[in-house]
Order: structure tokens, then C-alpha cells, then sequence
């Protein structure tokens, strides 16, 4: 009898103790979340003539109580092998991404000036603009490893 009380009175302290552990955990678990994420190549013009861009794009969910205005990402490949870190800007600027809202996140992660292309010159301009884009965009998921959060 004494034994059977013993394991009555634990278990009434274990299930509220796991129930609280349960309702912690997902406060903190969007620091980890795998998301798809995509390289987009950008041309436009600046001072100097042609420039090309390599953005960084993902989604990402807000599950927390505070706006987002950053994260941190490791950029991985189709194998899941890491090949890139950066910081991401996250909604529009000055406001990021809302408690519960889902929003983009995006990062340039390599700039080709037009003064680059001129003083390259057209062929070695194409050959580098191949080149970055093969390495870039072979980023297939990313992982968020830490948030910034809005003030």
C-alpha cells in the first residue's frame, strides 16, 4: 500500500511537470526550422552599366510573440550539406515579420557591379556570372539558426 501511494503522488507531479516541458519546447523550436529556400538571379543597371545580383529568398513563419526583423541561416545544398552562412532581412523594413504572420526573408548574397563587367569585360563578365550562379544556386534549404527581433 505504502509503495502504490508513492507512485500515485510521483505521477500526479510527473504529468503536469511533462505537461509544462510540452508547452515550452515550441517557444524556442522555430530557431530550427528547415525551410525550402532559392537563389534568384537579378539583373538591373547601376552607375557603371550592367550589375547582376544573387538573392537569397525564403519563407518564414513567425511563431513567436514578437515581430522578427532578421535570421540567421545555414544554406545547404539537395544533400543537406552546408555550403553558406548569412543573415537574412525578414518583411518590409523597420517592421519584419509580425507575431503569427508568415513573410519573406531575403539576403543578397553576391553583387556583380556594371564597372566589374566593364573593366572584366564582356566574356570574363559571362564567365563569372555563370560561375556565381552555379555555386549560388544550388541552395535547396535553409536553416534558421537564431532570430533578431524587432525593439
Amino acid at each position: 500500500m505504502f509503495n502504490r501511494s508513492r507512485v500515485l503522488i510521483s505521477s500526479c507531479f510527473a504529468i503536469p511537470f511533462a505537461i509544462l516541458c510540452l508547452t515550452i519546447m515550441p517557444a524556442s523550436a522555430h530557431d530550427k526550422d528547415k525551410v525550402t529556400c532559392l537563389v534568384d538571379v537579378s539583373f538591373g543597371d547601376d552607375a557603371d552599366g550592367i550589375s547582376t545580383n544573387y538573392i537569397l529568398r525564403l519563407q518564414h513563419k513567425n511563431n513567436s510573440r514578437r515581430s522578427i526583423e532578421k535570421v540567421s541561416v545555414l544554406v545547404m545544398d539537395v544533400s543537406g550539406n552546408v555550403f553558406r552562412t548569412t543573415e537574412t532581412i525578414c518583411g518590409m523594413p523597420n517592421v519584419g515579420i509580425e507575431a503569427g504572420d508568415t513573410g519573406e526573408c531575403k539576403q543578397v548574397l553576391q553583387n556583380l557591379s556594371g564597372r566589374m563587367a566593364k573593366t572584366l569585360g564582356y566574356d570574363a563578365w559571362v564567365r563569372m556570372v555563370d560561375d556565381q550562379k552555379a555555386q549560388l544556386t544550388k541552395a535547396r534549404y535553409c536553416e534558421i539558426e537564431g532570430v533578431n527581433y524587432a525593439e
